[in-house]
């Protein structure tokens, strides 16, 4: 393991086991995901956030709760990294940023990295799509998914990466 990780899978080095993050609250995102308040724009630049979440969906967003506790969405997995925790748990490889189907969840390897032990669980990505929502790994009973899902939601994982 590298000097930082708590588990390493794949060369992605975990910092810690993933964990539900606090939601941060905007203070004056427009519908547009765009904001004026020197509170919200100095939480963007320091946690690499492009849109804030729209009033629109709600004041709890989850993602840039990840964002903060990871230190930024640059400490956040990849798409590309979480695809290969994936292949991990799975027992596959290739994922990446795709779907894969007909696959069985290997709980004793999710685990080692402090993943859950059943599946049913979403791991956020530092990646987002709009003001709304940002992309996502699904972790089913049958395979794992790809995709984007509302900042809001509140039963994300938050996977940080070490050095």
């Amino acid at each position: 393991l590298g000097s930082g990780c708590f588990a390493e899978v794949n060369g992605v080095c975990l910092a810690s086991a993933p964990q539900v993050p606090t939601p941060h609250k905007w203070n004056a995102c427009d519908a547009s995901g765009n904001t004026t308040d020197a509170d919200d724009l100095a939480f963007m630049s320091k946690y690499g956030i492009s849109k804030c979440m729209s009033s629109d969906y709600g004041t709890d967003d989850y993602w840039a709760g990840a964002a903060e506790l990871c230190g930024g969405t640059s400490k956040m997995a990849s798409g590309a990294q979480l695809g290969s925790i994936a292949d991990y748990v799975y027992n596959t490889s290739g994922i990446g940023t795709s779907n894969k189907y007909s696959l069985t969840f290997d709980s004793t390897k999710a685990a080692e990295l402090g993943l859950p032990s059943s599946v049913g669980f979403y791991l956020w990505s530092g990646e987002e799509y709009d003001s709304g929502l940002a992309y996502i790994r699904s972790f089913g009973s049958d395979g794992t998914g790809w995709g984007y899902n509302n900042r809001f939601d509140s039963n994300r994982l938050a996977v940080c990466l070490g050095d």
